[in-house]
C-alpha cells in the first residue's frame, strides 16, 4: 500500500514558525539539474580530433557559487542528470542566489526560496519559453528521511500537462508542478509513465521495472526532452540511491533519576 506524503515543491514556497534553538541548527542541500546534453561535436586540427565546448545555454552553470550570509560563499558543481554533492546549509536562510562564474566575475543565474527546516533537494530545468539554460526553473523539494523515506520513491512532474504513472497495480496522476511520495511493497515494481499532449490523448514514454534494495530511495522525474530533434517531447529519469541513516538515539545516562 502506498503511503502519500505531501512534499514542497518549487515556486511557491512553504515556511515553517522554528524556533530560535531549531533556527542554529544544519540541514542538507542539494541540487539536480535535468535536461538533455548537447549533441557532441568535434573537429580536426593538424590530424588531431579535438571536442568543441558545447553552445553556450545548452547545459548548466559547471559552477556556481552560493552565498552563506554577507560575508561567506561556497561553490558547488552542477552536472546533467547528477546530484550535486550534499551541502551543510543552515536553517532560517530563505532567498539563495547561485552565481555564476563568467570572465573570472559571479554573477547572479538563478535564485530559489528557500523553507526554513529541513534537508532540501532543488531541482533544475532550462526555462521551456527560452529553451536556454541561461534561464533556469527551479523545484524546492524536501529531501529529509520524514519526506523522502528509505523504500520510497519521489515521483516529480516537471512537464506543463499531466503525466499517469501505473506502477504496483495502482494509478498515480500528477499535475504539471507537482510531486509527491510513494512507498513501494516490492524490491522490482514494473512501472509505466505516460504523458498527456495538448488534444488529451495518452502516449506512453517510458515502460521498465523500478528496482529498489533495502535502504535505498529512488527518484522519478518527468521532464522536457529539451535536445536537438527528440524523438519523444517527454523523457523520464530515474535515480536510485542510499537514504541517509537515521541518527541513532542515545540510551539515556545510566544514573539518570526516573520519573514517576
Amino acid at each position: 500500500m502506498g503511503k502519500w506524503l505531501l512534499i514542497l515543491l518549487t515556486i511557491a514556497h512553504a515556511a515553517a514558525a522554528p524556533t530560535a534553538e531549531k533556527n542554529q541548527g544544519k540541514r542538507q542541500l542539494r541540487f539536480l539539474p535535468v535536461g538533455d546534453m548537447p549533441p557532441f561535436r568535434q573537429e580536426i586540427r593538424n590530424g588531431v580530433r579535438y571536442e568543441l565546448e558545447p553552445d553556450p545555454g545548452s547545459i548548466p552553470p559547471g559552477l556556481v557559487q552560493l552565498s552563506v550570509g554577507k560575508d561567506k560563499a561556497v561553490e558547488t558543481t552542477l552536472n546533467l542528470g547528477n546530484f550535486s554533492p550534499s551541502l551543510p546549509w543552515p536553517a532560517g536562510l530563505q532567498q539563495l542566489e547561485l552565481m555564476q562564474k563568467t570572465a573570472d566575475v559571479f554573477k547572479k543565474w538563478h535564485e530559489v526560496t528557500l523553507p526554513e527546516q529541513g534537508d532540501l533537494a532543488v531541482l533544475l530545468w532550462r526555462d521551456p519559453k527560452v529553451n536556454s539554460w541561461e534561464s533556469a526553473r527551479s523545484a524546492v523539494l524536501g529531501d529529509g528521511l520524514e519526506a523522502f523515506p528509505a523504500g520510497s520513491i519521489r515521483l516529480v512532474n516537471t512537464i506543463p500537462s499531466l503525466v499517469k504513472m501505473v506502477f504496483a497495480d495502482k494509478a498515480v496522476e500528477l499535475k504539471p508542478g507537482v510531486c509527491q511520495v510513494e512507498v513501494l511493497s516490492k524490491e522490482i515494481t514494473p512501472v509505466q509513465i505516460s504523458a498527456q499532449d495538448a488534444k488529451g490523448d495518452w502516449h506512453v514514454v517510458y515502460q521498465s521495472a523500478l528496482t529498489q534494495n533495502p535502504g535505498e530511495r529512488g527518484n522519478v522525474i518527468v521532464y522536457r526532452a529539451d535536445g536537438e530533434s527528440p524523438r519523444s517531447p517527454v523523457k523520464v529519469l530515474c535515480l536510485r540511491e542510499q537514504a541517509p541513516v537515521p541518527p541513532e538515539k542515545k540510551p539515556p545516562p545510566v544514573n539518570a533519576p526516573k520519573v514517576k
